[in-house]
C-alpha cells in the first residue's frame, strides 16, 4: 500500500473489490445456509439429532479464517460446539481495534413443506433472495463481515487497530456463557463491536445502538377438578362457588386480562425515541392448563399455565420490570374471590439484560458514515426489536452495536431470506467501517 494513497481512494478500491467479489460472497453465505447447525439446547430438539452441526459450520469456516487473519482460534465449551475467532493483526502504530461478531447456531426449521424447494437449509437465491433457515438470522451478515475483512486482506490495506472476526454458538438459547461471552474471557476483546444481527424492521441495515431487555416469565393458576356439568355452581350467583369446583383455565383468562391492561399502558408510559410507541410489551406465548389427571373438556380444570415473553424499556433493570409486574398481579388477585385465598404462583425463569450505546458513540458515527458511503443513503438509527449477543459484549465493557442484512420479520419464519443486495451493501458498509474505526497504517 503506497503512501501517496488517501483514504478516500482506498475506499474506492474497497467498494468495487467488494463489487467484483458479489458471487462469492453470495456463495459463502449460501454454503453456510446449507450446513444444518439448529442450536442443540432449543427447547423440544432432539440434542443428538443435531448437536455437531454448530461445529460443522466452523470447520468449514476455520480454513477461510486461516486465509484472512494472522491468528485463527478454534475451542469448545460445551463439547461439539466450538467457537471461532480470527484476528487480522493492526500495526500497533494508534488505531483502534473493533470485533465483528456473529452467531452461527439456528433455531429449527420445522416442516420441509413449508419451505420453499422443500428445504429449509436449500441457500437457492430466486428473485435477489436467499432462502434457507439461517439465512437472515444470521449466516447473511456474517458471510458479509468475513468477505469485507478478506476484501481489506486482498487490497494489502494494513489497519493500525487489530480486526477479529468471531463466529459464536449458543445465541438462540442465551448460552452466552458458551458462545460470546467465552470469547471475551478467553482474551477477545476490542475497543468496539458491531454485530451483524438482521437491523430489521422496520428498515434493514440500520445502525441499532439500543435493544429492549426480554424476561421469561411463568404465572401458575390453581384451580379446583370437578364435573363439567356442574359448571353453575362455581359461576352463578347463589353456587357454591369453590366448595365444588374452579376452573383454572378461567382464572388464568384473568390474570392475561389483568396484565394486558398493564400492557396498554406501557403504551403510553414506555417511551423511547429509537422505538415505535407500544413496542414494550407483555407477550403471552403458551397457555396450558387441564386437569391433572384427564385430558378432557368435560372436566374441570384443577391448573393453567402462561408462559410469557415479556420486552422491557432499555432503561429499566429486571428488578424495576419484576416489581412492577408482581404490584400489578397482586392488585388483579385482591379483586377476585378465588385468587385472593389462592393465589398464582409467578416465577422468572431468564432475563436477556437491555443493551444502550449512546447515539452520538463514535462507533455508532462512524458505521453511519461508512453506511452512507457504501449505499449513498443516510443511516437510520434505530432500536432492535429483539435480544442479541451485543447485549454481553457491552456487560464486558465492549461498546457494541448491531448493523446487519435482513429483517426480524422473516428470522424465526419459515422461508426466511435475505436479499442479495442486502449482503453486498453489508459488506460495504463493514469494510469501510473498519477503516475509519480502526485506522490505515501510513495515513
Amino acid at each position: 500500500m503506497k503512501n501517496t494513497l488517501s483514504v478516500e481512494n482506498i475506499q474506492q478500491d474497497v467498494l468495487a473489490t467488494i463489487d467484483e467479489m458479489r458471487e462469492e460472497i453470495i456463495q459463502l453465505a449460501s454454503n453456510m445456509v446449507k450446513i444444518p447447525s439448529v442450536n442443540p439446547n432449543y427447547d423440544g430438539v432432539n440434542k443428538a439429532e443435531v448437536i455437531g452441526g454448530e461445529k460443522n459450520v466452523q470447520l468449514f469456516l476455520k480454513p477461510i479464517f486461516e486465509g484472512i487473519c494472522d491468528e485463527v482460534d478454534m475451542w469448545e465449551v460445551e463439547e461439539q460446539r466450538p467457537n471461532l475467532v480470527g484476528r487480522m493483526k493492526g500495526s500497533g502504530n494508534g488505531g483502534k481495534s473493533l470485533i465483528f461478531n456473529g452467531h452461527i447456531d439456528v433455531v429449527p426449521p420445522g416442516p420441509n413443506s413449508d419451505w420453499k424447494f422443500n428445504d429449509p437449509f436449500s441457500g437457492r437465491v430466486e428473485d435477489g433472495r436467499l432462502y434457507g433457515r439461517g439465512a437472515c438470522d444470521m449466516k447473511g451478515g456474517i458471510a458479509a463481515q468475513i468477505m469485507a475483512a478478506k476484501a481489506l486482506k486482498k487490497l494489502g490495506v494494513q489497519l493500525k487497530g487489530d480486526l477479529l472476526l468471531e463466529t459464536v454458538v449458543g445465541e438462540e438459547t442465551m448460552d452466552h456463557e458458551l458462545g460470546v461471552t467465552a470469547t471475551v474471557e478467553r482474551g477477545y476483546t476490542a475497543d468496539a463491536a458491531i454485530v451483524s444481527e438482521p437491523s430489521g424492521p422496520p428498515q434493514s441495515l440500520a445502525v441499532v445502538p439500543v435493544s429492549p431487555g426480554v424476561i421469561r416469565m411463568h404465572i401458575t393458576v390453581k384451580g379446583k377438578t370437578t364435573h363439567a356439568s356442574v359448571r353453575r355452581e362455581f359461576i352463578r350467583a347463589g353456587g357454591k362457588h369453590g366448595e365444588v369446583g374452579i376452573n383454572a383455565v378461567e382464572k388464568g383468562m384473568y390474570i392475561v386480562q389483568a396484565l394486558q391492561q398493564l400492557e396498554e399502558e406501557w403504551g403510553f408510559t414506555k417511551k423511547h425515541e429509537l422505538f415505535e410507541p407500544g413496542h414494550f410489551s407483555i407477550h403471552p406465548g403458551i397457555i396450558h392448563g387441564k386437569s391433572y389427571d384427564v385430558d378432557l373438556p368435560f372436566v374441570v380444570s384443577d391448573y393453567c399455565t402462561i408462559q410469557y415473553a415479556v420486552w422491557h424499556h432499555p432503561k429499566e433493570t429486571f428488578e424495576e420490570v419484576k416489581a412492577e409486574i408482581l404490584g400489578h398481579v397482586e392488585r388483579a388477585v385482591q379483586n377476585d374471590l378465588w385468587l385472593r385465598n389462592n393465589p398464582p404462583e409467578v416465577e422468572f425463569l431468564l432475563h436477556w439484560p437491555a443493551f444502550d450505546v449512546a447515539v452520538d458513540h463514535p462507533i455508532v458515527q462512524a458505521t453511519s458514515r461508512a453506511h452512507k458511503e457504501a449505499t449513498g443513503e443516510e443511516a437510520t438509527v434505530h432500536g432492535f426489536v429483539a435480544v442479541a449477543d451485543a447485549a454481553f459484549l457491552n456487560a464486558k465493557g465492549i461498546p457494541s452495536i448491531i448493523y446487519g442484512p435482513g429483517s426480524i420479520l422473516v428470522a424465526h419464519a419459515a422461508n426466511e431470506y435475505v436479499l442479495v443486495e442486502d449482503l453486498i451493501k453489508a459488506a460495504k458498509t463493514y469494510a469501510l467501517t473498519a477503516i475509519d474505526w480502526c485506522g490505515i497504517d501510513g495515513l
